[in-house]
């Protein structure tokens, strides 16, 4: 089934990518992925009406498609990762066509985005009707969603270990033995198809490096953060240009034109900053957009890019996060070179060396798959020490982007969606199971008005299963903390009754409350026992559910999940 999935899905990337071209010619009277470099080889007026039509189809696709109520709408789709993490892999063709029409349609209209998301949710999609038609089990469902998604990534690039590792880090969100065979079987399967029907990517040929020295391990660091600062800008702008459309533009047709003539704006000094930048990547790695033109182009697509999905336009940013990482590697290789004569030993930066280490780093920080961008770039020199730098700069920048940040672009938009996703991860058993199970009576209770001395012996009798707190006329006021009893022993002249030893900041949990609920609250929350109340009246007591009990319930699904991964379950 990998196999035919990789198949399937290599032959669907090379048909988009040519059909995206022969649009883009028709449009923009050239494919944006094979250039032209410069403004005077693009027609404006023409660029204008391209990306105008492509803003009123997208809108009119995205209205029919997405639209609550209507009858072909299947309302918001779900991508690869979102359906390996809540539903265990299941899709439907609908998710398909809702994300990948509109993607096709603004990218073959030069919106500044890629087909990647396109062609791994059609890969994702085929995968899981696959499946569903041979009824495969949950975890080998999700397994065979993660293959097609590993298979359009790989074909897309040509770089079968970078697909199968984004599969195994976004899609899957975990590995194991028995993954390996399928997802491998279907990222080589698809690129040696495309190769083989003359569809293959054109590889990316990284500049003559003259070794890598000592001084070039801390530019890689100093890379590495600059690459999470342009990352976290990136997803940050996206967000802002969104916001500021909204509330400009309520209907979303405006938000898409008006999008479009900034584009339009963009395009007539950089025709590079229109599609997923391919060509750009290119002619940065060998050198021909180096200095300040890199600087002003590096700052035009990520404006651009940032507008294109503010806007309204659908694509994803794998290709684009590649563009900005080589425009900020040939960056700071000039600074690097104006600051030479400086530094001791007048260490000279290589520009193909930063432009690898800013590739990795960037689209780590964006895409959050770091090994996969490792990979990914690495397969640009075959040098095992330059391997080595790249990983330097590429962990640097995903390090830093999840402390800083927290999100990669995908999982950022989860959380605009609601969603406190961090991968493929399968959370959808936690997000099905309530804690009603875990709750249990508070093990001691008293009235407001009970001294220090009453509360003293209470807690000590209760431990960790619950002092519960009562006002005089019956109502449950809340549970005693501890760590507020421990205060208070050594204020014992002072007027200190159970009423003061509440916690006022208990979040309200219900019966109805799920574990991924409650593990989310525990990750910002290390109190070890919760007030469970009434639905209806959070003045009425349920019971209470202790923070290690959780815990244990959640270790036990995540357990039995990884055993279904690894075939060991019954």
């Amino acid at each position: 089934m990998s196999l035919v999935v990789g198949l399937v899905t290599g032959l669907a990337v090379v048909l988009i990518k040519h059909a995206v071209a022969d649009v883009q010619i028709a449009t923009l009277s050239y494919a944006a992925d094979e250039g032209p470099l410069f403004a005077s080889a693009a027609s404006f007026p023409r660029t204008v009406f391209a990306l105008c039509l492509g803003a009123m189809i997208v809108a009119a696709l995205t209205h029919w498609l997405e639209s609550p109520g209507r009858r072909h709408s299947p309302g918001s789709p779900i991508d690869a990762v979102e359906a390996n993490a809540l539903r265990g892999g299941l899709m439907h063709a609908r998710d398909g066509v809702s994300v990948v029409a509109p993607i096709l349609g603004s990218v073959g209209f030069g919106a500044s985005v890629g087909i990647e998301a396109a062609v791994t949710q059609l890969g994702a999609v085929f995968a899981s009707l696959l499946g569903q038609y041979r009824s495969l089990p949950r975890s080998d469902l999700r397994l065979l969603v993660g293959a097609g998604a590993a298979a359009a990534i790989s074909t897309a690039y040509d770089a079968p270990l970078a697909g199968m590792l984004y599969a195994f880090e976004l899609v899957l969100g975990s590995y194991a033995t028995r993954m390996l065979g399928p997802v491998g079987l279907a990222a080589i399967t698809g690129s040696l198809l495309a190769r083989a029907v003359g569809g293959g990517a054109e590889p990316f040929r990284l500049a003559a490096i003259e070794g890598v020295n000592w001084p070039d391990y801390p530019l890689a660091i100093l890379i590495g953060c600059a690459a999470a600062g342009t990352g976290i800008l990136t997803m940050l702008l996206v967000s802002s240009v969104e916001r500021l459309l909204k509330r400009l533009f309520r209907r979303m047709v405006l938000r898409l034109l008006a999008g479009a003539l900034a584009l339009s704006a963009f395009a007539a000094v950089f025709p590079l900053v229109l599609g997923s930048g391919h060509v750009g990547i290119l002619e940065t790695l060998n050198g021909r957009i180096v200095g300040i033109t890199a600087l002003v182009l590096l700052v035009a697509k990520l404006l651009a890019s940032a507008i294109s999905l503010g806007s309204g336009f659908r694509g994803g940013l794998f290709s684009a996060s590649l563009f900005i990482g080589a425009l900020l590697g040939q960056v700071i290789a000039a600074v690097a070179a104006a600051a030479a004569p400086l530094l001791p030993g007048h260490a000279v930066a290589q520009p193909g060396l930063c432009t690898a280490i800013g590739m990795a780093a960037v689209g780590a920080s964006i895409v959050g798959s770091p090994l996969a961008m490792i990979f990914l770039v690495n397969g640009l020199s075959g040098e095992p020490d330059v391997g080595v730098i790249v990983a330097v700069g590429a962990v640097t920048a995903s390090f830093l982007t999840n402390r800083l940040f927290g999100y990669s672009f995908a999982t950022w938009r989860f959380q605009q969606r609601g969603l406190a996703l961090d991968g493929g991860a399968d959370v959808s058993q936690l997000s099905a199971i309530t804690i009603e199970g875990l709750v249990r009576p508070p093990k001691r209770s008293v009235t407001s008005d009970a001294d220090l001395l009453a509360v003293m012996q209470a807690v000590s009798a209760a431990g960790g299963k619950g002092t519960a707190v009562y006002a005089l006329d019956g109502t449950f006021l809340g549970l005693i903390e501890p760590a507020l009893v421990e205060v208070a022993e050594g204020n014992k002249p002072l007027p200190i009754v159970a009423a003061d030893l509440i916690d006022g900041t208990s979040p309200v949990v219900t019966v109805g409350t799920t574990l991924a609920a409650m593990l989310s609250l525990l990750r910002n929350d290390d109190r070890a026992t919760f007030a469970v109340v009434d639905e209806e009246d959070n003045r009425e007591l349920v019971g209470c559910v202790r923070a290690r009990d959780v815990y244990a319930a959640v270790s036990g699904q995540v357990n039995a999940g990884r055993e279904s991964d690894l075939g060991a379950a019954a």
